[in-house]
Parts: C-alpha cells; sequence; structure tokens
C-alpha cells in the first residue's frame, strides 16, 4: 500500500512538472504586437473588413509612430516615425496571408470588465446615435487588418458633455483604445505606405511595442482640443465639450486629447 502511495504521488509530481514546463513554453512562444493610441486621431469602424486611424491635422500636434521591440524586459527602440514623414501618407498594417479581419472585444457585462471596448469614446453612438461622415482631410491614414480592439488606461473621475449650457445624458469614465495583435510562428506584421517596409517578425520571448501619438508640446497652452473633432465631420452638431463630472461647473474645461471612436464611420 506504501509503494502504491510513492507511485501515485510520483506520477502526480511528473504531470505537475510537465503542465508547467508547458504553460512556460506557451508563454515564452508568445509573440504580440500591442499598439496604443494617443492624441487626435479619428478610428473608424465603419467598414466591416478593416478600421482605419485618420490621424487629424490639428495646430500645433505631432504625429509619431513610435516602434519597440521588448526582450526579457528591456524596450528598444527599432522606428521612429514623426513629422514630415508622415505627412500625407497612407499606411497598411496587416499580417500576410491572414485572413481575420479586425475585431471589438465586447465583454457580457461592460460594468465588471474595464477592457471592453464600450469603455472608449464613440462619438457617433456615445453623443449622437447617429452617423456623422467624416471628411477625407487627415494628415496621416492608418489601416488595420487584423487585431482584437480593447480598452485600456480608464480615466479615473466620470465625464459629462455640455454644449453652451445644454447638458448630454453621458455620464462615465472614458478608456483609451488599444489594439493587439498576436503572431504565430513564421507571421511577420508588415507596415508599408512609407516607402521601405517595416517588418515586425515573429520572434521566441520577443513583444513589440507601437505608440501612434498625436499631441501637443508639454507646454502647449489650455484649450478645447476636443473641438478639432467636429472641424472633421460633415453633419453639423452642437459641439458637446468634455467637462470632468465632479468640478460641478462647466468651466475651465480640462485638457482632453485623446484618440476617439467613430463607431459608424469608414475612412477611405
Amino acid at each position: 500500500m506504501k509503494k502504491v502511495s510513492i507511485l501515485v504521488l510520483f506520477m502526480a509530481i511528473c504531470v505537475s512538472t510537465a503542465v508547467s514546463s508547458m504553460n512556460t513554453v506557451n508563454a515564452l512562444g508568445k509573440c504580440e504586437v500591442k499598439i496604443n493610441f494617443d492624441g487626435l486621431q479619428a478610428i473608424a469602424f465603419g467598414n466591416s473588413t478593416r478600421v482605419t486611424d485618420g490621424i487629424l491635422d490639428a495646430h500645433h500636434h505631432t504625429p509619431q509612430i513610435l516602434i519597440k521591440k521588448i526582450e526579457k524586459g528591456k524596450e528598444k527602440v527599432i522606428n521612429n516615425i514623426s513629422g514630415n514623414e508622415l505627412y500625407k501618407k497612407v499606411l497598411n498594417v496587416a499580417v500576410p496571408n491572414r485572413q481575420l479581419e479586425p475585431v471589438r472585444y465586447f465583454s457580457p457585462d461592460m460594468n465588471k470588465d474595464k477592457q471592453d471596448f464600450r469603455w472608449c469614446l464613440d462619438i457617433e453612438s456615445d453623443l449622437f446615435q447617429k452617423q456623422l461622415y467624416l471628411k477625407d482631410n487627415f494628415l496621416t491614414k492608418i489601416h488595420f487588418n487584423t487585431g482584437t480592439f480593447y480598452a485600456e488606461n480608464i480615466t479615473e473621475g466620470k465625464y459629462q458633455f455640455v454644449a453652451g449650457s445644454k447638458l448630454h445624458s453621458f455620464n462615465r469614465q472614458i478608456g483609451r483604445p488599444t489594439l493587439k495583435i498576436e503572431l504565430s510562428q513564421k507571421e511577420n506584421l508588415v507596415i508599408s505606405g512609407l516607402g521601405e517596409e517595416i517588418r515586425l517578425p515573429y520572434e521566441v520571448g520577443v513583444n513589440y511595442s507601437i505608440s501612434i501619438n498625436n499631441l501637443p508640446p508639454k507646454d502647449m497652452m489650455n484649450i478645447n482640443h476636443f473641438t478639432f473633432y467636429y472641424d472633421a465631420v460633415k453633419t453639423t452638431v452642437p459641439r458637446f465639450m468634455p467637462a470632468p463630472v465632479q468640478k460641478a461647473t462647466f468651466s475651465p474645461l480640462p485638457i482632453v486629447c485623446e484618440a476617439a471612436i467613430f463607431g459608424k464611420s469608414s475612412i477611405n
């Protein structure tokens, strides 16, 4: 009986070790590209086959794409494209030979999951409940043909929107849109449209970070950045501007310079 118990214990240890090793291999085999969006840009979901990010041509804002390779906890900048290098460019971000289209992550209950994409501000669905139609005069356009969009960096406080003395019913925290693309063995993420293709290959134990920014300088005066979105749409609507709920007054408005979603419109 004692020998049987020892044998069972030995087998349990072997199985536990095998599972642990398998999980370690799987973790090491993961290669992920995480794309963050910051600053004035309109991410349009009206085309079911691709998502397009239109970077607004806003005064004193400078577009930038910063690409980092992350290995063993260390980050290394491998590409930094900014300013005139991006002016009037049309970029494509894709994984060749992959058939999957970009999707949005929706959980059963967004109130219990702060990565639910619905935390991101959708100007059309959250504020106006209709399609606004975007003008095609962006500084840069970036098409994404794969990946999962979700929310990150939820604001600490809630926001409402006001147009003059009119108060919108919107009253909640706001998340920042983020895109995740997982690469499988022998796959590459390819960014084209800059003259020379940028390739991010699958590598064991390697992840990539891409920051797509359109921000003003840090010392820029306080202006209502959000108004640039209304200059980018064709439909005339009340200019609802964001204000933190806890302030109880409508002015002065805070600096809000975040990427926004257009869930109904598309960008060619």
